[in-house]
């Protein structure tokens, strides 16, 4: 309903105000009273989402009076503002039509059927109006299909970055690696490296072969966590690990060399989840380094 449809109304009662004072009129009292009658009534009947279909009968009958008592057929277009509300589904446009057979008839009728012009006037007026609110929704459709293609965009950019960003990562996480199997760098130092570029909260190294445990500078040891270390590679969550690491995030790699496992390294995130590619990329490589070198899990220091 709205202000528009107030204004609509005021504009209706005002017309047939306007017209009563273009001739002498019998009853231009009676209707000026009634059209005052009718514009304080929209005002002060409650609205809801059915008040429209029944003021719109009150409209049809307002109109068809000031046709009959004013003998001006041409009152009759003022229904086409009013079609406005009307128009955005069919079984509104077939309401109003049928209502607004009301004045149209009272209007051929005050003119003995012989005065058809006001009919053209009328159709023109609802044909313009539904074209303008069909032009509406195209306008709305093509803006929110461009919406919706600006997100998407936004949302593959952002895909393509955290691809580009991963592989970044990895790209830093291989070289990392490549630069301890050439220097040989024992883990113990190795693992401070590689804890900067995952961002990770820590990294425990655990020297199986010579009963030693290395960690960051954030967290310590703890070998509680071993009894709970039982594949290659081994994700925890929502798990005892958990607790005991007080981290959402831990993961656990095993180092072999030749079959003989020789240390575990446990990555502990509280913030985010590690890429698992990354951690198979990291595991595959501390393999191949401990088979290069029997001196990897020497102490250097």
């Amino acid at each position: 309903m709205g202000i528009y449809s107030t204004i609509v109304r005021f504009f209706v009662a005002l017309s047939v105000i306007v017209s009563l004072y273009t001739g002498d009129l019998e009853y231009s009292t009676a209707l000026t009273i009634l059209s005052l009658i009718y514009i304080s009534g929209y005002l002060l009947i409650p609205k809801n989402k059915n008040t429209k279909y029944l003021y719109f009968v009150i409209d049809a009958v307002f109109i068809s009076f000031a046709v009959y008592l004013t003998g001006y057929t041409y009152l009759s277009v003022l229904i086409i503002p009013l079609f406005s509300e009307f128009v955005k589904e069919s079984k509104d446009i077939i309401y109003f039509l049928t209502v607004s057979f009301i004045p149209v008839f009272t209007a051929l009728y005050t003119a003995n059927f012989s005065e058809f012009s006001f009919i053209p006037l009328i159709i023109g007026g609802l044909i313009g109006i539904y074209g303008l609110n069909q032009t509406f929704i195209q306008k709305e459709k093509y803006f929110n299909d461009l919406k919706n293609d600006m997100e998407n965009l936004y949302i593959k950019n952002i895909s393509y970055q955290e691809k580009i960003s991963q592989q970044d990562k990895i790209l830093s996480v291989y070289n990392s690696l490549k630069k301890m199997r050439k220097n040989r760098f024992p883990l113990k130092i190795w693992i401070y490296d590689i804890n900067e570029i995952l961002g990770s909260d820590g990294i425990m190294f655990f020297d199986l072969k010579n009963n030693r445990c290395y960690s960051t500078e954030k967290i310590q040891c703890n070998k509680e966590i071993l009894n709970f270390i039982d594949r290659l590679f081994i994700e925890f969550k929502n798990h005892q690990v958990n607790k005991i690491l007080n981290a959402p995030y831990v993961y656990a790699v095993m180092i072999e060399n030749n079959k003989d496992l020789v240390g575990i390294v446990v990555f502990i995130s509280k913030l985010k989840e590690i890429d698992k590619e990354i951690l198979e990329l990291i595991r595959d490589q501390l393999v191949l380094y401990s088979i290069e070198t029997s001196e990897l899990f020497k102490d250097k220091g």
